[in-house]
């Protein structure tokens, strides 16, 4: 197992969501009502930082500046490719899927993790099994899905403001299938809060909209996987992501273009 760690300056309960027919209506009704004026004004807004950003880098000499700048650009790029997913979730298409290296995903995400372990004044942990399967999957959405997750645990955490703050990340393989999970050990949620957790615009954290939880549903589904919760109210949260098995032929050809 390879661990890399990233450091800061009650007994689980396995829910799964089960929505009728009527209420997968509804939240989709008020997602397509919602997500097309979003997504345009989101990007409309964009793209001039991101451009503005771009030019001030070529033209400026102080390292300092420029460094703030790369990261305006860097945090900027990320948060367009999440609406380019939101996008995807309104005109609905085909998830374009690939040959997916999951460890080599989640270590080039490394300043992702840096800047959530400092914002949440914790640790984030990732654990990553040698074994893990090349799979199918959409590399892009996944990487929207992990940091969502990962918010709400540094929200949890920030919210508790435990002595040793944690996220736990792992990766692990089960056959041809992978699991992954993202545990915090922070405020954690009672009975209530998880049956609402999955509820569009419902958040119980300042600054947040309710939307992240509805993507990530979005995205597991579209990879057909399968999410179990466990959570602890003042002790833990544990978000486990299961992906089907490899297809056939799949890990074989994978292994033979690397």
């Amino acid at each position: 197992m390879k661990t890399i760690e990233f450091k800061p300056d009650g007994k689980p309960t396995i829910i799964t969501p089960v929505l009728s027919p009527a209420d997968v209506a509804a939240r989709n009704d008020v997602l397509l009502e919602v997500l097309p004026l979003l997504f345009h004004k989101l990007k409309n807004k964009l793209t001039p930082i991101l451009g503005y950003t771009q030019m001030l880098m070529a033209r400026g000499s102080d390292e300092f500046a420029r460094e703030r700048l790369a990261r305006i650009e860097r945090n900027t790029a990320e948060l367009s490719d999440e609406l380019n997913v939101l996008k995807d979730y309104v005109l609905p298409g085909a998830c374009r899927r690939e040959p997916t290296d999951i460890a080599g995903l989640l270590e080039s995400m490394a300043p992702e993790w840096q800047g959530i372990a400092t914002a949440a004044r914790a640790r984030v942990v990732l654990e990553l099994d040698p074994a893990l399967p090349a799979l199918e999957l959409n590399p892009c959405r996944l990487r929207v899905l992990l940091l969502n997750l990962a918010d709400n645990a540094a929200s949890a955490l920030q919210a508790k403001a435990p002595a040793s703050g944690e996220i736990r990340v792992s990766a692990r393989a089960e056959g041809n299938s992978l699991t992954l999970r993202v545990r915090d050990n922070g405020r954690g949620m009672d009975d209530e809060e998880m049956a609402l957790a999955w509820t569009p615009f419902y958040s119980n954290f300042p600054g947040h909209a309710g939307l992240g939880l509805v993507l990530c549903e979005k995205i597991i589904a579209d990879h057909g996987a399968a999410c179990a919760v466990s959570s602890c109210a003042g002790e833990f949260s544990c978000f486990e992501i299961a992906f089907p098995p490899a297809a056939a032929g799949m890990n074989a050809k994978h292994r033979s273009q690397s």
